[in-house]
C-alpha cells in the first residue's frame, strides 16, 4: 500500500472517529440537557402547587373575615334579635335575625333561615325550634296569610300562588351580607311542616345559595326539579304523623314518605344507597354520591306527633337537642367538594 493511499485511509478513519466522538458528547450532553429539563419541570411543578396552596389559603382567609370596609355596615346584635322589612315580589316582607352569642362582626358565620308552619311566624319559629343555640346567624323570615286565611308558605293548596316566597328568600340571602359578615358558601335552609316543604322548594329553586336542607314533619303537597347546584337534604319524619301521614294521603294528596324519598335519590342522581341503621327508636337512610356530591337522608321517628320532632339525646352532639342533630348534618354538608 503507497504512503499516499495510508495517509488517506489515516484521514478517513480520523474523522470517522471524530464523528462518533462528537456523537457521543453530543448524546451526553442531550441527556445531560434532558435531565435539567425534568428537574426544571418538577421544580416549576412544586411551585405551582405551592402556589396552588398559598392561594387556598389566602382564599381560606379571606373567606373567614370580612374586609373593613364592608365591617362599617355590619351590625353586631349580640344575642338580640334584630327586626327588617324588605321590599320583595310586590310585597313588604318582613324577617327577624339572631346573632350567636360573642357575635364577632370580623368573622364569617354561616346562615340558617329557617321556616315555621301554617298559621306560623318567624318569632314562633324561634320559640320552639332551639336555632339559637347553633354557631350561626339565624334568620326568622315571616310568611304571608294564604288563601284560607291563615300564613303559609308557597307551594300548598291553602298557600297563596306564585314563587313570591322564594323570591323573597333570595333576596334576603342577597341583602345580609350588608348587614352581618357571613359565609355565603355556608347558607342553610331548615323548616317545620309547611315551612319544611318550602325549605326543599328554596333548596330546589335557590341551590345556588343554599348549601344544604332539612325538612322536619314535610307536607309535600308539590313536587320541585333542581334549578341550580344540588344542596344535601335532610329529611326527618315521624311513622306516627298524623297531618302529614308517613304513608301519605291520597286525598290529601300528600306523598308516601319513603317512596318521596327515594324520587329525590333518583332526581339527584344518587349513587350509593347505605343499608339503613336503627339505633334505639331511630333508623336512619342515607344516599352518598348525589349531583354536585351532595347527600340525602331520611331519619324516622316513632311515637312522635306532628310537629318539630325531637331527638333522642345523642352524646356526639354539640348540641343535645333536634337543632344540634340538624347542624351536624349542616357541618357534613359543608365538608363535600
Amino acid at each position: 500500500m503507497t504512503v499516499m493511499k495510508k495517509i488517506s485511509l489515516a484521514k478517513v478513519e480520523y474523522r470517522f472517529y471524530s464523528a462518533l466522538v462528537f456523537s457521543a458528547v453530543l448524546a451526553v450532553a442531550i441527556i445531560v440537557m434532558l435531565v435539567h429539563i425534568q428537574a426544571l419541570m418538577s421544580q416549576i411543578a412544586l411551585l405551582e402547587n405551592q402556589q396552588s396552596g398559598l392561594t387556598t389559603k389566602v382564599a381560606s382567609y379571606e373567606q373567614r373575615l370580612c374586609s373593613n370596609s364592608s365591617q362599617n355596615n355590619q351590625v353586631a346584635h349580640a344575642t338580640e334579635f334584630a327586626k327588617y322589612s324588605i321590599q320583595s315580589a310586590g310585597y313588604t316582607r318582613t324577617y327577624q335575625v339572631h346573632a350567636p352569642a360573642n357575635y364577632d362582626p370580623s368573622v364569617r358565620y354561616p346562615v340558617i333561615v329557617s321556616f315555621d308552619g301554617i298559621e306560623g311566624s318567624g318569632s314562633r319559629m324561634e320559640s320552639y325550634a332551639g336555632l339559637d343555640e347553633l354557631p350561626a346567624v339565624v334568620v326568622y323570615p315571616d310568611s304571608l296569610p294564604g288563601k284560607l286565611g291563615f300564613t303559609a308558605w308557597e307551594g300548598a293548596p291553602y298557600s297563596l300562588d306564585g314563587e313570591q316566597d322564594a323570591q323573597f328568600v333570595r333576596s334576603i340571602v342577597s341583602t345580609l351580607p350588608s348587614q352581618y359578615c357571613i359565609d355565603t358558601t355556608r347558607v342553610f335552609a331548615v323548616g317545620m311542616s309547611n315551612g319544611g316543604a318550602f325549605a326543599n322548594i328554596v333548596g330546589c329553586k335557590l341551590g345556588d345559595q343554599i348549601r344544604a336542607v332539612a325538612s322536619i314533619s314535610g307536607a309535600y303537597y308539590t313536587s320541585c326539579r333542581q334549578e341550580n347546584r344540588t344542596p344535601s337534604l335532610l329529611i326527618v319524619h315521624s311513622a306516627n304523623d298524623k297531618q302529614a301521614p308517613f304513608a301519605g294521603s291520597v286525598s290529601r294528596r300528600l306523598p308516601h314518605i319513603p317512596s318521596w324519598v327515594e324520587e329525590q335519590a333518583t332526581q339527584r342522581g344518587c349513587k350509593t344507597k347505605l343499608p339503613s341503621t336503627t339505633v334505639g327508636s331511630v333508623t336512619h337512610f342515607n344516599w352518598l354520591n348525589c349531583s354536585d356530591t351532595s347527600t340525602l337522608r331520611l331519619t324516622v321517628l316513632q311515637n312522635q306527633p306532628h310537629g318539630w320532632l325531637m331527638m333522642p339525646e345523642m352524646p356526639e352532639l354539640s348540641v343535645q337537642s333536634s337543632a344540634g342533630y340538624i347542624w351536624k348534618f349542616f357541618e357534613e354538608s359543608s365538608y363535600r367538594g
